[in-house]
């Protein structure tokens, strides 16, 4: 992930939400993939920012902004 990371305004629910999986491509771009996404069509795989409303947002104790 970039030095400055966005706002948790910016990205919304997902910015804690335990199915997160922060993604960077080889241009140095940030995306935020949703794993649900996986095993359920109703979850975008990346989805449109910020998210106010999830049906699978659970949050998370991790406070790593990186994790997998």
């Amino acid at each position: 992930m970039s030095d400055v990371a966005p706002a948790a305004e910016q990205i919304g629910l997902c910015s804690d939400c335990a199915h997160v999986r922060w993604v960077r491509s080889e241009r140095g771009s940030t995306f935020v993939m949703c794993r649900r996404s996986a095993g359920d069509e109703r979850y975008a795989r990346y989805p449109r920012l910020p998210v106010r409303v999830c049906s699978g947002y659970e949050r998370t104790t991790d406070r790593n902004p990186e994790r997998e």
